[in-house]
């Protein structure tokens, strides 16, 4: 539970398709339609905001949500990850610098405090800030100003701040690793992002969005039924990130208009055996105790022409049929497949259990 009493949990749906306008999102489930609710009324205040979540949920997406539905929307959104530098030189990227400030230092540079001046300063992986430069950003969070290197004068900023973090603050601030005055100053407003397998309702939405995003690897492309059930049956370590470089090695391999589970190359349980049922004519993953099993057609004398889903099944058993003639051994058919060993195995049960391939193979 939150500071505030709220646990919102949401988000790696937090991710843009390339079409949508700024600050749009593509989300399929409640949580994470509670979660931009909050960000949403949040963002028309100046309150800061501390976005927690595991790496890859998109919290810097759920950030720009936020500055674009802000008064200072006009302004800039400076974007700094706290980790990725060493401490002098993420001080001077902060701070900024005079001329002759220090040898190299040949014109003046403003650094993000002021460039976001007016605007949103959003700093991620903030936990990872040494201990030295968290005292430093106290002190501007309290002052409003802040002195550049080299500089004998104060600035004044009024930039909104949002803070990030995969880590638990609050036990680094029992640890020592984190200052306790700023952990209160920054977690004002906690937003908390759950991992994509906590939400399946927008992995759906996400992968159609990121198909179209990606088209130029492959054009335009569908996702059929046996990948859906992969998608949402896997369990997304990764989060978004993951699912995007799935998405984008499944366009490399497809042959077709369509990609099947076979080019997502997912190893995951049975559809059946997970909580969650895709649902084709929805963006949803609804539980799977909640859908109800179809009325028996009428018997009828005609016999019906294969559906394009028939159709597709069969030239994937006759791939996977061919192919497992040419390897010696299944793991190779796997490989030369490009899904793992397990999922191959799920394949050829299914394949047995409609009667298209013999009990031993």
């Amino acid at each position: 539970m939150s500071a505030l009493g709220i646990e919102v949990s949401a988000a790696a749906a937090l991710s843009a398709a390339p079409s949508a306008p700024p600050g749009a999102v593509v989300y399929g489930d409640p949580f994470t339609e509670q979660l931009l609710a909050l960000g949403a009324r949040v963002a028309r205040t100046d309150v800061t905001v501390l976005i927690g979540g595991p790496s890859g949920t998109g919290k810097e997406v759920l950030a720009r949500y936020i500055h674009d539905r802000s008064l200072r929307a006009e302004g800039r959104f400076v974007a700094f990850n706290c980790a990725c530098l060493p401490e002098s030189m993420v001080e001077d990227l902060l701070f900024g610098h005079e001329k002759g400030a220090f040898t190299g230092a040949t014109q003046r540079f403003a650094g993000f405090f002021e460039q976001a001046d007016g605007g949103t300063l959003f700093l991620d992986e903030v936990g990872e800030m040494p201990l030295s430069l968290q005292a430093k950003l106290l002190r501007v969070l309290q002052e409003r100003e802040f002195t550049p290197l080299g500089a004998t004068q104060p600035i004044k900023t009024r930039f909104r701040l949002l803070a990030a973090t995969n880590r638990n603050l609050k036990a680094d601030v029992q640890a020592g690793r984190f200052r306790e005055d700023l952990y209160y100053r920054l977690n004002i407003f906690p937003l908390q992002l759950r991992p994509l397998n906590q939400r399946r309702g927008d992995i759906v939405p996400l992968a159609r969005a990121m198909l179209k995003r990606h088209a130029y690897i492959a054009g335009d492309l569908q996702l059929d039924l046996s990948a859906i059930e992969a998608l949402c049956a896997y369990d997304w370590p990764g989060n978004v990130r993951e699912l995007e470089n799935v998405i984008q090695r499944a366009m490399v391999v497809a042959d077709g208009p369509t990609l099947s589970a076979v080019h997502l190359g997912l190893d995951c349980a049975l559809p059946a055996e997970s909580q969650f049922t895709a649902m084709p004519w929805t963006n949803q993953a609804v539980s799977a105790d909640l859908v109800e099993a179809p009325a028996a057609a009428p018997v009828s004398e005609t016999k019906a022409a294969p559906s394009l889903a028939d159709r597709r099944a069969m030239q994937e058993a006759e791939l996977i049929m061919e192919t497992l003639k040419a390897s010696p051994t299944k793991t190779m058919a796997a490989e030369r497949l490009g899904i793992s060993e397990r999922t191959l195995r799920y394949k050829l049960a299914r394949l047995r259990e409609h009667g298209l391939m013999a009990a031993g193979v």
